[in-house]
């Protein structure tokens, strides 16, 4: 009985496993021959989702055949059937847009009243309820050099409406690199994992441009989007003598759908110069930026990923020091359907600091849809010698 079964399983083998297939990819600029990073790219068949790394290099296996989605918001999109991705290592060749110059587009709504319909609309077009497996990765930095790394593989299981989100996190593996000073406090660093999802499909970031008094402190500009004319861009740069921390936001949208597709945010290299001749020795922010990446896909709206950077310096123990911090979350895969699960299995922490290693398998080479580059390589082995 044994053998026949062994035999069946034989016979089925290629058609049962040849589906899923390992595949690597390097994104290279046609024009400058260059690695482009911050890809995303989409398995428009199973949805998954992947991000190139710096080094323009993604490394994934695939569940089954699908055309993949690459795209860039300063590069032209395009589709690429995965079985024609048979090397050992695949080059996708992407087109810049630097050639073409975006042009002011004159409206009759002022920009502000656009972007608040855009969010309105965007808000009420998100896909819940819904399960988002995620990849999330946080380097952090103590004086310009990495002290601490943690990542892992979450579930976001997003519940309730676009009225009242609610989220479930559920932690299938993760692992701690390096020591992380107490000095280093979670509370410091801005952000909540148990309320990020909540932040980003509520486009929480972009309140301060969207308040009344950020029509005296920004200007507000609609561009074209030379690479497709289905889409916009709002630019929103706050003026030269408004004071504070003020970011450079750039939203990219859908003119026909009427949603967001990416959002991105940062403090000019001008303003924090400004901030630093202002704020003399104080507790101050150098470094503050962040982009959230949108799919739309066959009537699902959601989620790719997201990138944030914080560095400021704090006085710790009489002395100022300079914290920084990179967190990446990329979308591995998305379904329509939460799972069930037990509540006492609900990740309920603000962030992975303090969470003990728990590793099955190394879910960063092929899993994680954002593989390290080798100078993280080289980083991620000195902090395990430090530890």
């Amino acid at each position: 009985m044994k053998r026949k079964i062994l035999l069946f399983l034989l016979f089925l083998g290629p058609f049962v496993f040849s589906q899923s297939r390992e595949i690597k990819i390097i994104v290279i600029d046609i024009d400058t021959q260059t690695p482009v990073d911050e890809v995303t790219i989409t398995a428009l068949k199973t949805r998954q989702g992947f991000l190139t790394n710096a080094e323009g290099i993604a490394n994934f296996v695939l569940d089954k055949p699908s055309d993949l989605e690459f795209s860039h918001s300063s590069y032209k999109e395009i589709i690429v059937k995965s079985a024609t991705l048979n090397q050992k290592l695949n080059i996708v060749y992407l087109e810049s847009k630097t050639q073409q110059l975006e042009e002011v587009v004159l409206t009759k709504e002022h920009p502000q009243e656009i972007l608040k319909e855009l969010v309105e609309n965007s808000i009420r077009k998100i896909t819940v309820p819904a399960n988002l497996k995620v990849y999330l990765r946080e380097f952090y930095k103590k004086n310009d050099e990495y002290v601490f790394f943690n990542d892992g593989l979450l579930n976001f299981q997003i519940l309730g409406d676009y009225k009242n989100l609610k989220t479930d996190i559920l932690v299938e593996q993760n692992r701690t690199i390096g020591l992380l000073e107490g000095d280093i406090d979670p509370d410091v660093l801005g952000y909540n994992l148990n309320n990020i999802i909540e932040n980003y499909y509520q486009f929480r970031y972009l309140g301060e441009v969207l308040d009344q008094k950020a029509l005296k402190l920004y200007d507000f500009q609609v561009k074209s989007y030379p690479l497709n004319q289905d889409l916009l861009i709002i630019k929103v740069v706050p003026y030269l003598e408004s004071k504070g921390v003020l970011s450079d936001f750039q939203v990219l949208y859908n003119t026909k759908k009427k949603i967001i597709l990416e959002v991105s945010a940062v403090i000019s290299q001008v303003r924090l110069k400004l901030i630093e001749e202002l704020s003399h020795n104080r507790n101050k922010v150098f470094k503050l930026s962040f982009k959230n990446t949108f799919n739309d896909d066959k009537g699902f709206y959601y989620l790719a990923n997201s990138k944030e950077i914080i560095g400021f310096s704090k006085k710790i123990k009489n002395e100022y020091n300079k914290i920084e911090v990179l967190n990446n979350m990329v979308v591995t895969n998305f379904d329509k359907k939460p799972f069930k699960y037990n509540d006492n299995n609900i990740f309920k922490d603000k962030t992975l600091i303090n969470k003990k290693s728990t590793v099955f398998t190394n879910y960063w080479d092929f899993e994680s849809g954002l593989v390290p580059t080798t100078e993280e390589k080289t980083i991620l082995d000195l902090l395990d010698v430090k530890n």
